[in-house]
């Protein structure tokens, strides 16, 4: 064990340092608890700062233990236990940068039947070196064998390289200003000190660089600058979930979610009362007795959709309640298809799915995600064209519903914000952009995704993933 006067930093910094890393990570994580992307962020940060904690341990509190009571900790066990804490950071901390790098690139919603393995093997080499390499011997390793410290270094080198790529890409995609600076100041607060550390401790044991052993520790500065950063984005705009003078935030929040709850409404009755304006146009052009009675029985779908659609809670913002139960999907496909066939008789729709196949949903709000997904194929391939449908029983705990057009495809100016409010390829004063918001506000309520992409021989594919199990209310 060494003396903390030794070590550059007194033991009180290192531990200031240590619990400061731990609070603004701790903040980041609070500000929205259910969000993937915070959670991760909060497990890198953490992981790092093991190192800083294993130093104040080690070079601080182990030795004033050891000599109030030399029994209680011995010089074996205090180098055990630095071992152990020096392991985690080299082994799991750019692992977990990488992790984060895929939530902030939302991998989880382009490759959701991958994600899962695509972490675990994120992890699998560190898991490998810790057999491999006992962790209880770390510190014998570090300071003895040149070998490991070369594999170490490679390893961290490579996954922050990688983790670096996807937060820089995404940011580079970024279309809209306002969320590009938000996605631009969580980068900053996860690669630079990540990388500061990388960069002050590997090269310097590596190459055995003499009186630079201490510079890691520079990187209290550069947290505390980026804490000062964090607080002043809590308060000015608002940072990952957070935002402080509450009283304000909490009455323009709320303005603005009675907004949004009255575009969403506004959408829906808009798709459903356009039906009810084409068949009274039908009937009052003289339709024949049986015909009267198909656009009677859909004037009464389109009013009893208005009606479920009005119960559905949306008190604080469009954040919908979830009522799954078992649907069965061919029935629910067909009878929103056929509306729409009826309406439209130039565009042909084409379903594949099994007549047994149930889902476990809400069925309210996944019909209007259809009608809402249907409709806004029809506008894009101008009223004629082909809707292709396609349901698949998925393994790993998701269902997978395709829908597939002929239409213009997403123009690339926005296919990365297509899910935002407000958000439209469509002009014109009708056109809000509120359709695809609320699709994805109804596929998270059920705990499942939605993600869109172009097809190759041109039009638009939107992909609705289901669990298996019951949803949650989100």
């Amino acid at each position: 064990m060494g003396d903390g006067s030794e070590r550059g930093l007194p033991g009180e910094f290192l531990l200031l340092f240590t619990l400061l890393l731990w609070f603004l990570f701790l903040m980041v994580y609070l500000g929205n608890r259910k969000s993937r992307l915070n959670k991760w962020f909060f497990i890198c940060g953490f992981l790092f700062s093991i190192g800083v904690f294993k130093e104040y341990l080690y070079h601080s509190l182990f030795p004033s233990l050891s000599a109030a009571s030399p029994p209680l900790l011995t010089e074996e066990s205090a180098e055990r236990i630095y071992s152990v804490l020096t392991a985690v950071p080299y082994y799991f901390a750019t692992p977990a940068m990488l992790v984060t790098g895929f939530y902030f690139s939302r991998m989880e919603k382009r490759r959701p039947e991958l994600f899962p393995w695509i972490i675990f093997l994120s992890f699998v080499p560190g898991i490998v070196m810790g057999a491999i390499y006992p962790v209880t011997r770390t510190r014998e390793f570090q300071l003895h064998d040149k070998t490991y410290y070369t594999i170490i270094s490679v390893y961290n080198v490579v996954m922050a390289l990688a983790a670096t790529f996807f937060f820089l890409n995404t940011i580079i995609k970024e279309r809209n200003a306002k969320v590009k600076r938000q996605k631009l100041a969580i980068a900053v607060l996860a690669l630079v000190p990540s990388w500061f550390t990388i960069m002050s401790t590997i090269p310097i044991q590596l190459f055995s660089v003499e009186g630079a052993d201490k510079v890691w520790q520079g990187n209290l500065i550069i947290v505390i600058i980026l804490a000062g950063m964090y607080f002043f984005l809590v308060f000015k705009d608002g940072f990952m979930g957070s935002r402080l003078r509450h009283e304000t935030y909490k009455w323009d929040q709320e303005e603005r979610l009675v907004g949004q709850t009255m575009d969403t409404i506004r959408h829906m009755i808009k798709n459903q009362t356009a039906k009810i304006n084409w068949c009274a146009a039908n009937l009052s052009s003289g339709a024949g007795e049986n015909e009267i009675r198909e656009y009677a029985a859909i004037i009464l779908r389109a009013t009893k959709r208005v009606s479920d659609f009005l119960n559905i809670d949306m008190r604080g913002g469009p954040v919908l309640k979830c009522s799954p139960e078992s649907v069965d999907m061919e029935g629910l496909l067909n009878g929103v298809a056929d509306d729409l066939k009826r309406q439209y008789g130039k565009v042909e729709i084409h379903i594949s799915c099994p007549p047994s196949a149930r889902v476990f949903c809400d069925e309210t709000l996944i019909r209007e995600v259809l009608q809402n997904l249907f409709q806004n194929s029809v506008e894009a391939m101008d009223e004629k064209g082909r809707i292709d449908v396609e349901f698949r029983e998925r393994r790993r705990g998701f269902s997978c519903l395709k829908i597939s057009d002929t239409g213009r495809g997403l123009p690339d100016s926005i296919k990365e914000n297509i899910f935002l409010p407000y958000v439209s390829s469509k002009e014109g004063e009708e056109h809000w952009g509120i359709g695809l918001y609320y699709c994805q506000k109804a596929m998270l309520a059920h705990g499942g995704m939605i993600r869109a992409e172009n097809r190759p021989g041109g039009g638009a594919v939107f992909t609705l993933c289901f669990p298996k199990k019951k949803g949650k209310d989100l």
